[in-house]
């Protein structure tokens, strides 16, 4: 199409308006495709900070487990029993006499 200096006919409107349009498009595009990547960037840097904040406490869960398994292979049961902790052979188990149970929620009227 070539633009006309005939007032009456002018060809170019529709190519500008296609143009202009196109434009509008392409702009629109890329301002969405910045967006899209910027928020991809701030999704992979936030996954990256939480990765390392958790490589960071699975360590001091290990090194806190080595703590505890190192102390209770120290404990002796003559520690034990100064500590107050009392020997499983020397255990007694006390059944407790129900002597009026009210109501029962599993059988009613009982």
């Amino acid at each position: 199409m070539s633009c006309n200096n005939n007032k009456r006919i002018n060809n170019c409107e529709p190519l500008k308006k296609w143009v202009l349009s196109l434009v509008v498009v392409f702009i629109f595009g890329l301002v969405s495709y910045g967006y899209f990547v910027r928020a991809a960037i701030v999704n992979i840097v936030t996954r990256q900070n939480m990765e390392s904040e958790l490589a960071i406490l699975n360590s001091q869960v290990a090194n806190l487990e080595s703590v505890y398994i190192k102390a209770k292979n120290n404990i002796t049961l003559e520690k034990a029993e100064t500590m107050g902790f009392v020997a499983i052979s020397n255990q007694k188990f006390v059944t407790k006499a129900v002597i009026n149970p009210g109501l029962s929620l599993v059988t009613p009227g009982i």
